[in-house]
Formats: structure tokens, sequence, C-alpha cells
């Protein structure tokens, strides 16, 4: 059997547990607001793009207002993401071995959040990019932009990888420009409300989480939580990645190790400086990952064998963090599993106030009631 068939058959069985999961899990709150948003469907919205809102209405529509309702859409959409990519590494059965054992993408790749679409649109423009198909490049950015602003610094990285490729992307470049059109659009019609939401709160400004720049602290404090979330061996496998393929800084041939350095070191260096001036959040990495995966996947010798370890480590580690979902092993404070399913004991102890209009301090509470 062919190696790529090997990894489809291996991604399928991942996306099967993840809509397991997400069918046998309640939402949490962004996922509840997500969903609001979903019911009146729009070209953009106050914190972030439109897409989750898409994807969410796309399986809700036909699944219903059910937990699976809410996250098959996003689940279904990044399985194909990966499945477009695998075709392109040089080991594709240890690319989605290394996509699907990392912690990070376990309850991530479950939740219905704009990093969803987001990282299935950034997949899909890292295989365009690879297999010289620029406008799916284009497609697939545009996607990623739509779900997510992130998405929209992967145009400058693919011309750092390919700089000599440079016309043949024009196509594709504009077709980013139409995807994003609408929300750009609907940002220009609203003060850029969004995107100067997302800045402030990335960046340090009016409406981040903390007035006080965290510093050199902040940075230490987004690798660490890197670390945890990707797994001490895969994070290390990536640091010996970073220093082995750092040739790529200067021109040469376009590979998919190549094109994972330019998509996976950029990204952590961003957003670790970004840390510096305010609060970051680990999930802002999680495009990185994918490029990891890619440029390990083509490892040889002592990196590859690291790269296995990582597999193994992470299916541990994401089948306790699977465990923990139902049977929770350690008590964590803020624990983020805990808050799975409270809606329904929330809007059930507000219904019994027999009381309305009920006002809430923050959109979490009044999305999950």
């Amino acid at each position: 059997m062919k190696p790529l068939r090997v990894a489809w058959g291996i991604l399928a069985a991942f996306t099967v547990i993840r809509l397991v999961v997400a069918a046998t899990t309640g939402i949490v709150e962004d996922e509840a607001y997500y969903w609001t948003w979903s019911q009146r469907l729009a070209a953009g919205y106050y914190d972030h793009p439109p897409g989750i809102a898409w994807a969410i209405a796309l399986s809700a529509r036909l699944l219903g207002a059910t937990s699976l309702g809410v996250r098959a859409g996003p689940i279904l959409l990044g399985s194909l993401g990966v499945a477009a990519l695998a075709r392109y590494a040089k080991d594709p059965v240890l690319f989605v071995l290394l996509v699907g054992s990392i912690p990070l993408f376990t309850l991530g790749g479950v939740l219905a959040t704009p990093d969803a679409p987001m990282l299935a649109g950034w997949a899909l423009a890292l295989s365009g990019a690879l297999g010289n198909r620029w406008w799916i490049a284009g497609l697939g950015a545009g996607i990623a932009g739509l779900s997510k602003y992130t998405g929209w610094g992967l145009w400058p990285l693919l011309f750092l990888a390919a700089p000599g490729r440079w016309r043949d992307m024009i196509p594709g470049f504009l077709l980013t420009v139409v995807v994003l059109a609408p929300n750009l659009l609907w940002n220009a019609g609203h003060d850029w409300v969004s995107v100067r939401f997302q800045l402030n709160h990335g960046l340090g400004g009016e409406g981040a989480t903390s007035h006080a720049a965290p510093g050199p602290l902040g940075a230490l404090e987004l690798l660490g939580a890197q670390v945890g979330l990707a797994g001490p061996l895969l994070f290390g496998a990536a640091v010996a990645a970073w220093w082995v393929g750092r040739s790529s800084l200067r021109p040469g041939r376009f590979t998919p190790e190549r094109l994972g350095w330019w998509t996976s070191l950029p990204v952590v260096v961003f957003f670790s400086l970004a840390a510096t001036l305010a609060r970051s959040e680990p999930n802002w990495v999680a495009p990185a990952w994918l490029g990891v995966a890619l440029a390990l996947s083509g490892a040889a010798g002592r990196l590859r064998r690291a790269a296995w370890m990582a597999v193994g480590t992470g299916l541990v580690l994401s089948s306790l963090v699977v465990l923990h979902l139902y049977r929770p092993l350690v008590d964590i404070d803020g624990d983020p599993t805990a808050r799975l399913g409270v809606g329904r004991d929330l809007a059930e102890s507000v219904q019994a106030w027999g009381i309305e209009p009920v006002y809430t301090e923050r959109y979490q509470e009044a999305a999950l009631i």
C-alpha cells in the first residue's frame, strides 16, 4: 500500500476520534459565542473574521445545535487541509502522525474556534505552494485570513521561502485579495474595528489583556507553553530542525523542508516578540507546528529518530488529555476542560429565576445561556 494512502487512513482514524470526542463533550463559552455568530452570518464580527461562523453554520444547519453540529464543520475542514498537505510531505505517514499526536491539536482540533478553519486554509496554502499551484495557495491563504488575522501573514512567508517564484505567486495573491474582499469591505465600513481590536490585543494597546508589557518573561512564558502543548520531544526536535535548516536563510531549492522552516520559526519568533508587549495566548503559535511537522517529515538520521520518538510521546500525552476530558486525572487550577458543558447548567439555573431579560457582564455567559 502506498504511504500516502496509509497516511490518509491514519488521518481518517484521527478524524473519527475527534468527531466522537466532539459529540460526547459539551461546548465551551467561546464555541457558544461563535455559534451565535452562525445564526446571523455576516462578513465580519467585532473580534474576528467570519470564517468560524461560516464553518459552524455549514455543519449546524445539517446536524442541529448540538456539540457535534457546532464542531463537525471545523473538524472536517481541518482534516481536509492536512490531507492536502500530506501529499507533498517527504514521509506522509510521519507527517500525519506528527500533526495528529500534538497535544495542542488534540483538544484544539476538536473545538470550534477560529484556529480550526485558519489551520485548514494554512495547510491548503502550503500544499498549493509545494505543488506549484499558486491559485490553490491563494485560495488557502484567503481561507486562513478569512478565519483569523494571523493568516494575513502567510504570503510574506511564502515569498521568503520561494523568492524566485514571485511572478508565479501574483495570480494566487490576487485570488487571496478577492477571497478576503468581503471582510476587508466590512472592516472598512466599521472603522476597522476587528483589525484594531486584534492589533491591540496582540501587540499591547487599548483593549489588551494587560496594559503592562510582560517583557522577556512574556516570551519565556509563551515558549514554555509550547513545550507543554507540543510535547518536550517535539519542541526539541523542532529546535534541532531549525538549526539544521538555517541554510534556508539563503536562497535555495524550494523543498518541503525549506517551506516548513520558513512557516514555523518566523511564526514562533514573531509571537515571542509580541509576547513581550502584551500577554499572549499559546494557540497563536499553532500554525508553526504544521511547518515543523512538514520539515521533520523529511528529516534523516538522528533527527528522524527524534521525530518518531516525538510521535510516541505525543500520542501518550494526547491520550492522557482525552482521558482527562472524561475522567479528570489531576486537579488543575483554571482547568479549561472543567468548563466543557457548563452551559446547560448555567442556562437551567438562569431559567429557574423566571426573570427576563437577563443581562451579563461578559459575552461568554450570554452565549452559553
